[in-house]
């Protein structure tokens, strides 16, 4: 199964400078979710939170919750949730491509302002 997602994450609350994160995760075929996240504005280290989720052909939905990802100074960072800490994987079936989003997310612990 393979998925591909990307959402951006914006403004850290509380912050002087605007922090801008994008994060694009997708599935592999090991099975594993990789997930990039990306500084797009600001320098300001932080930590972007998510929780991953994707509805598989038959219904059943697979979850990460919490994966996270420190970026600072415009770069990028990996996060990769193996299958031992994806939850549902086993009843994932079906010859459709699951539909996955990202939700919850946040930056240094507080809700980002999408």
């Amino acid at each position: 199964m393979r998925l591909a997602l990307l959402l951006l994450l914006a403004a850290l609350p509380g912050c002087s400078e605007h922090v801008n994160v994008s994060v694009n995760c997708k599935t592999t075929a090991e099975p594993a979710v990789e997930c990039v996240a990306t500084q797009t504005q600001g320098k300001t280290e932080v930590e972007a939170c998510w929780d991953f989720e994707l509805t598989c052909a038959n219904g059943a939905v697979v979850k990460a919750t919490n994966v996270c990802a420190k970026v600072k100074d415009g770069g990028t960072a990996n996060a990769k949730v193996t299958a031992d800490k994806l939850t549902g994987l086993d009843k994932c079936q079906g010859d459709k491509p699951p539909t996955g989003k990202l939700a919850n997310m946040t930056l240094n612990g507080k809700p980002a302002e999408l």
